[in-house]
């Protein structure tokens, strides 16, 4: 008799079956009601009409880039006035730019930053006057000594950006800059702003180039006269700072007066700074690269928020969209807004590897991780999604979040409402705040009361001034309840109106 006897122990392990790895799908997170919402509007777009140069096409498409940014419920412009010593708004120190008649100087007849401007705020957007700061010419030929007013290049050549032998930059295709270690570089592009805050109602200036130029450390730029004899004296570096630490000092103090001047000027001015997206990586940085320490600039309160340019995917192994952006966050902001970057104009096709569903995760990403806002460059990479993100991403209106260190006091509410629903609108009327500084009013629409004025799907409506009337194109196929609540300028909200019900 043959007995078998079974070992459980004795018998071979099975190879496991190796389990598919799931693919985690996020779903996708609400909109914020308090979010910035920014496109960039470079003058290279707008004038790209060339060699016609036509005045109305480029009219027209500040025009339809506002009108479209104000559908897909964004809250503010950032166009760019200055690009290398030039002007594109009526000149006070400077020239015409010659990208909008192709003749450097020439008066194009019309005023694209009033325009925009009025647009702008029509459409109840904001609008940033967008400067790019150091750079004072870009070409291989000198400008033209007929030129009016005299390019700055031309002016002051013992301001220009030299090397380590004490060499001016070279006429490129790239920029020439003024040099930021001299005072009187500081002093020019202050006068240059403040005049621009004096004559136009902006509710921003925003500034780029805030920084040595690109090759600084190879060509050890900048070495002019004035800013080693400014390093190598008592008075120009009290402190002893070695080379690196004094040019990156210059910037801070360069940012800190354009602060202070300009909220002397205007205290409800927005100042802002588009940075390098990298701070402190290795490789290119802004840090140590062009002497850029926008850290320091928030922590002395010097800037009401940065743009960190961050045009990288999110997948990148060193220069990740989100790890730059949580980078940039962790730097000791204090109270200033971080808004990151986002290079959409290599993700607006749907070939790979650049499609817009990056740019799509780029947005859920810094929502998830409550980032205060975004913005795009440049608008043009927009134009053939502004409807999808109005019914999708930006479906609801937003409110910039408020800047707290200009203003902290709480609007007064207005009055109770009146709304009388007509077959294809809605009319509403309140009685005003009586606080002096509102700008604006938030019209909420909800099947629940107590309207919760949290939820970005209870804002209705974002009105475009301090208007107390307002007409509303929409039929409504249900009951609710509308109050209204006053913005100031620096974006602090009201409590509520007393609530009003409407039924169909």
């Amino acid at each position: 008799m043959i007995v078998v006897i079974f070992c459980s122990s004795c018998i071979p392990s099975m190879p496991s079956l190796k389990q598919p790895k799931k693919t985690v799908v996020l779903p996708i997170p609400d909109p914020p009601k308090d979010e910035l919402r920014g496109v960039w509007l470079s003058r290279f777009e707008y004038t790209k009409f060339s060699p016609t140069h036509d005045q109305d096409s480029i009219k027209q498409y500040i025009s339809n880039t506002i009108q479209n940014a104000a559908k897909t419920n964004f809250n503010v412009i950032f166009l760019q006035i200055r690009g290398n010593g030039d002007a594109y708004y009526t000149p006070g120190l400077e020239p015409w730019g010659e990208l909008l008649t192709g003749t450097p100087g020439k008066d194009p007849g019309w005023d694209p930053l009033q325009f925009a401007l009025e647009t702008a705020h029509y459409y109840g957007l904001e609008l940033h006057a967008w400067m790019n700061t150091f750079p004072i010419w870009r070409g291989t030929e000198l400008p033209s000594d007929t030129i009016l007013p005299t390019p700055p290049y031309l002016l002051h050549p013992e301001w220009l950006v030299s090397d380590s032998a004490g060499i001016p930059t070279p006429l490129s295709d790239h920029y020439v800059s003024f040099s930021p270690g001299i005072p009187a570089v500081h002093d020019y592009l202050i006068t240059l702003a403040s005049d621009i805050v004096s004559r136009y109602d902006i509710d921003g200036i925003h500034f780029d180039y805030i920084r040595y130029p690109e090759g600084s450390e190879d060509s050890h730029y900048s070495h002019d006269s004035i800013s080693v004899s400014l390093f190598n004296s008592n008075e120009g570096n009290p402190m002893q700072l070695d080379w690196e630490d004094w040019q990156r000092n210059q910037l801070t103090i360069f940012v800190s007066k354009m602060y202070n001047d300009l909220m002397g000027i205007n205290p409800h001015l927005k100042m802002s700074a588009a940075v390098i997206g990298s701070y402190h990586r290795n490789g290119w940085n802004a840090y140590n690269a062009v002497y850029q320490d926008s850290r320091r600039w928030t922590e002395l309160g010097k800037m009401d928020f940065i743009l960190p340019m961050i045009y990288w995917p999110r997948s990148h192994e060193s220069y990740g969209f989100m790890d730059l952006s949580e980078e940039y966050r962790t730097l000791g902001t204090v109270d200033r807004y971080l808004i990151p970057g986002i290079g959409s104009y290599k993700y607006n096709t749907d070939e790979a590897p650049f499609i817009w569903s990056e740019t799509e995760g780029q947005i859920d990403d810094l929502r998830r991780r409550n980032f205060p806002g975004m913005c795009f460059f440049g608008s043009g990479s927009l134009n053939d999604h502004w409807e999808e993100l109005a019914k999708t991403r930006f479906r609801y209106p937003s409110n910039i979040p408020p800047l707290t260190w200009k203003d902290d006091i709480q609007p007064e509410p207005p009055g109770i409402t009146s709304v009388i629903r007509n077959e294809n609108s809605i009319i509403i009327e309140w009685i005003p705040s009586t606080s002096e500084d509102v700008k604006r009013y938030n019209i909420y629409l909800s099947t629940i009361n107590p309207i919760d004025s949290s939820k970005a799907k209870n804002l209705w409506y974002v009105t475009p001034d301090s208007g107390t009337f307002w007409e509303i194109p929409i039929e409504l196929d249900r009951n609710g309840y509308i109050a209204v609540s006053a913005l100031d300028a620096a974006w602090n909200e009201s409590a509520l109106s007393p609530v009003v019900y409407i039924g169909k």
